[in-house]
C-alpha cells in the first residue's frame, strides 16, 4: 500500500532531520526556552542534557515532556525522566524518549549514574538503548550508545559543564558505514544576580556545523520565571516561562525556525519530599 504524499514528506523529514540533529536532542521546556543552552543547568532534565548535573539534586523527582516540532504531530517528541538520589552512593536516573509516528519512530532508553566528588565537582555516565522503527517493510534497528559528562562549580554562582554523546561513534547501519553522530558540548552559566541567570554553550559534531547557544532566565516573582534564548544553527530564537509552585514545576516554551515555523514545548515535574 502506498503512503499518502503527506506521510512520504513527513517520513523524509523524520529520517533526514533526525539523523542530523535528534539522536541526542536536548529536552525540557526550560532548556528549550533558553535556546537549549542547557549543559550547565541543574534540574531533572539533566537526564538528557548533562547527566553529571543530576548529582547536585537531593530529592526523588519525576518529569514528563512534550514537543510538537514545527506544529506537525508526526514530528512530536515525548520524554520521561525519574531521578533517584541515594545518600553516600550517588544519583540514579531512568529516562525514556520517543520521537516520530507510526511509519517512523525513534525510541531511546537510558540508565544513568552520577556522583559528586568533593564539594565542587561531579561526573556522570549514561548507557542508552536505541530502537528505530521504519514502516513499509523496512524493519527495525536496535543499537546502543553511551554518554559522559562532568560539572564543576568553582564559585557559588558559576557553573562549568561538559557533555559527550556517543564517544565510541556507534554505527547506525552497515550501509555506507553510517554512524550515530558524536556530539561535544561545553558551556557555562553565571547568576549575575539572584534573579538573573545567563547560560552560554557551544556544541560540535564531527560531521556538522558547530552550534552556539545562549539563554537568559529572569526570576520575576517567587513562582514565575521568564526566559529567552538563541540557537545559531539552525537559526532559532526561543522564549518561554516557568511556574514553580511548591513541589511542582511547569515550564512552557516555543522556538521559531524561519523556514519551518514554531515548535512549542511543555514539561511538568514533581519533586517528592521537602
Amino acid at each position: 500500500m502506498n503512503l499518502p504524499t503527506r506521510h512520504l514528506f513527513i517520513l523524509y523529514l523524520c529520517i533526514s532531520y533526525t539523523f542530523a540533529f535528534s539522536q541526542n536532542q536536548p529536552l525540557g521546556a526550560r532548556s528549550a526556552a533558553m535556546g537549549n543552552a542547557s549543559v550547565s543547568l541543574l534540574d531533572v532534565w539533566s537526564s538528557y542534557n548533562n547527566q553529571s548535573a543530576l548529582a547536585w539534586l537531593n530529592r526523588i523527582e519525576l518529569g514528563t515532556y512534550y514537543e510538537t516540532r514545527f506544529l506537525l504531530p508526526e514530528l512530536s517528541t515525548q520524554g520521561l525522566a525519574l531521578v533517584v538520589p541515594i545518600k553516600k552512593i550517588g544519583v540514579f536516573d531512568f529516562n525514556f524518549s520517543h520521537f516520530g509516528y507510526t511509519q517512523y519512530n525513534e525510541n531511546k532508553f537510558g540508565i544513568t549514574y552520577a556522583r559528586k566528588f568533593g564539594a565542587i565537582f561531579s561526573a556522570g555516565i549514561q548507557i542508552n538503548l536505541h530502537w528505530i522503527h521504519i514502516g513499509e517493510g523496512y524493519g527495525d534497528l536496535v543499537t546502543a550508545t553511551g554518554e559522559l559528562s562532568f560539572t564543576v562549580q568553582p564559585l557559588p554562582r558559576w557553573i562549568i559543564a561538559a557533555h559527550v554523546f556517543n564517544p565510541t561513534r556507534t554505527p547506525l547501519a552497515e550501509y555506507k558505514r553510517e554512524k550515530i553522530p558524536t556530539l561535544f558540548r561545553l558551556g557555562t552559566s553565571y547568576a549575575f544576580h539572584e534573579k538573573v541567570l545567563v547560560c552560554i554553550e557551544g556544541e560540535a559534531c564531527i560531521h556538522d556545523t558547530p552550534t552556539f547557544r545562549i539563554g537568559l532566565e529572569y526570576h520575576a516573582i517567587p513562582i514565575l520565571f521568564l526566559r529567552a534564548g538563541f540557537n545559531s544553527y539552525p537559526v532559532s530564537p526561543s522564549f518561554g516561562f516557568g511556574l514553580d509552585i511548591k513541589n511542582f514545576k511547569l515550564n512552557a516554551a516555543s522556538s521559531w525556525q524561519p523556514i519551518m515555523g514554531f515548535s512549542p514545548q511543555v514539561s511538568l515535574s514533581y519533586a517528592f519530599g521537602k
